[in-house]
């Protein structure tokens, strides 16, 4: 009987704790104008300011992406150098 009690407060301990713990919120991008902005800076860091790379590498992402913004396609990009990065 007291080891049914010891888990069902354990049990309520944990439930207590993950109801109070910070939810992590997603990380938003910014908006429009500035998410192109964003993006360029973070690839050009990335390219060691190559701006001609960057440029290659967008006009090869609108090839399979026409209908993308500019900025979607920075973010292609960046990703796909963070992936690539990763993987070596």
């Amino acid at each position: 009987m007291t080891v049914v009690l010891v888990i069902v407060v354990a049990l309520a301990l944990l439930a207590v704790l993950l109801a109070t713990r910070p939810r992590r919120v997603p990380k938003s991008s910014p908006a429009g104008k500035n998410a192109e902005l964003h993006w360029e800076r973070k690839i050009l860091s990335q390219t060691l300011g190559n701006r001609g790379a960057m440029e290659r590498a967008v006009t090869a992402k609108r090839r399979n992406y026409p209908r993308a913004s500019r900025a979607d396609l920075l973010e292609m990009v960046h990703d796909e150098y963070v992936r690539d990065r990763n993987r070596s």
